[in-house]
């Protein structure tokens, strides 16, 4: 009698593609794919309701995938310990496969469930597939992960590309899959929402070539100007694992090489990326993550070198709301809440403007983002936060507080960008719309009557936290 066909259970994770996903391909004969809603899980994210929605959106395209090739996506939800064990056996699969996980909750939950299929010898392979260099490949000298940048990204930058991961096209039958998981992996997705970007990794894929034949060669310039579609709004397919990383940089680096013009914009985003994969090195860490923070965004993390905090729940609900009276500011926050997502320019902005300016802790802001964001992650959000902050691996430090007035001057000198996300100011001049207190009374009721005073004078908050930051220095010695 002929044996069946060997079956590989893969537990999707961050990683919802088929194309170049290392972890995928580490399975052999029939696939069986399983996305695993777990109750603790979604309950860190029970906030960011268009983050989950984006979520679902994503593993509706892989489902529809997997439908392309015979098999379909098994959505089932409860804990992973509980769930794959069973399952696997059901199936007979005697491997389960998954990408790495790179953060502390991730990463413990992987070995819970490990530790569970090891009883019933189930074999579990993982493997990196969100990075473009696995975590803990790259060490400094002594050991450990880099925690200054620059000197990353030198080492990062001159490593060569592995190869491809071949695209997996043998998978469980659905008729099979169906018969093994009953009617309690019926899930039904909800219709697309129009006001999300498209999502899966055939939007991903079409969107970077986009973004690499149109928008690469100015780049490195139209990535600073918020009022001009110039990045590649790729982040959220980053973060949910619909285009793969190590990819998109092979894909950049081959218009470098046939496009000269597109050089200096190629580099300016692949290091970029560079950030991405040095903020989840420190939290794929597992000394270095504990260091960098808590697994959760509401829980505390180690106090590291930081001011004295001001409380003043007024001023960081007007942040919140887009209200400071501070047009780039407002402009920022009010982008986020509208659409899920913020320019990186304004989120450098905002963050600066509630840590420094309104010297209010970063980890309100923290948590508000990580609400807001499509593409939040705890890793880049923190590690964003933390540098603003002037208190994480290379932050920048504390006194270099951005000016809001002169980063709109320099980077949106029209008002443009302010003007569409402050419909206030839409009458006020140019030379006037990033501080329109310097307007008399008569021009500020005639053309911007319902936008607000600024919730702190800018150069007294800048003072106050330069003031805080010496008080720190002194005592810390």
């Amino acid at each position: 009698m002929r044996d069946e066909q060997p079956v590989t259970l893969h537990w999707f994770t961050t990683d919802l593609r088929l194309h170049d996903n290392p972890a995928l391909a580490a399975g052999s004969g029939g696939i069986c794919g399983v996305f695993v809603r777990d109750p603790a899980l979604l309950a860190r994210h029970a906030a960011a309701v268009r983050r989950l929605a984006f979520m679902d959106a994503t593993l509706a395209a892989l489902d529809a995938k997997l439908r392309g090739h015979g098999s379909r996506l098994l959505v089932v939800e409860g804990n992973p310990g509980e769930i794959l064990p069973p399952l696997a056996i059901a199936l007979g699969a005697r491997t389960v496969t998954h990408a790495l996980p790179l953060e502390p909750a991730a990463r413990a939950r992987a070995s819970r469930v490990a530790a569970v299929l090891a009883r019933d010898g189930i074999v579990v392979k993982s493997a990196e597939a969100a990075l473009v260099v696995p975590a803990g490949r790259l060490l400094t000298g002594g050991g450990r992960p880099y925690r200054v940048y620059s000197a990353f990204a030198r080492v990062w930058e001159a490593l060569p590309l592995r190869e491809p991961a071949a695209t997996p096209t043998t998978f469980l039958p659905a008729r099979r899959i169906d018969l093994v998981a009953g009617e309690r992996s019926r899930h039904a997705f909800a219709a697309p929402d129009p006001a999300l970007p498209p999502a899966g990794e055939e939007a991903a894929r079409a969107r970077l070539a986009d973004f690499l034949a149109e928008g690469i060669g100015a780049y490195r310039v139209r990535r600073d100007l918020p009022a001009e579609d110039g990045t590649s709004r790729l982040s959220w397919h980053f973060r949910w694992g619909s285009l793969s990383a190590a990819a998109a940089v092979q894909s950049a680096r081959a218009v470098a090489a046939s496009e000269p013009s597109a050089r200096e914009g190629v580099r300016a985003w692949v290091r970029e990326l560079a950030w991405r994969d040095f903020y989840a090195h420190l939290f794929g860490t597992p000394t270095e993550g504990a260091q960098a923070g808590s697994a959760s965004p509401s829980q505390p993390v180690p106090r590291l070198a930081e001011p004295e905090w001001r409380l003043d729940d007024a001023a960081f609900r007007r942040w919140q709301d887009g209200t400071t009276g501070i047009p780039l500011v407002d402009a920022g926050m009010r982008q986020l809440r509208a659409t899920g997502w913020m320019h990186n320019r304004l989120r450098m902005v905002t963050a600066s403007f509630l840590t420094k300016h309104l010297l209010l802790d970063w980890r309100l802001g923290e948590r508000h983002f990580w609400s807001e964001l499509l593409d939040g992650q705890l890793s880049q959000n923190r590690g964003g936060w933390q540098w603003v902050a002037g208190c994480g691996a290379d932050a920048q430090p504390f006194y270099r507080i951005f000016s809001p007035t002169r980063q709109g001057a320099r980077f949106d000198p029209q008002g443009a960008y302010v003007k569409q996300w402050v419909p206030e100011l839409r009458n006020v001049p140019a030379r006037y719309v990033h501080e329109p207190w310097t307007l008399s009374p008569l021009e500020r009721r005639t053309l911007c009557p319902d936008y607000p005073p600024p919730v702190v004078d800018l150069d007294e908050g800048r003072a106050r936290a330069l003031a805080a930051w010496e008080r720190m220095r002194r005592a810390r010695r």
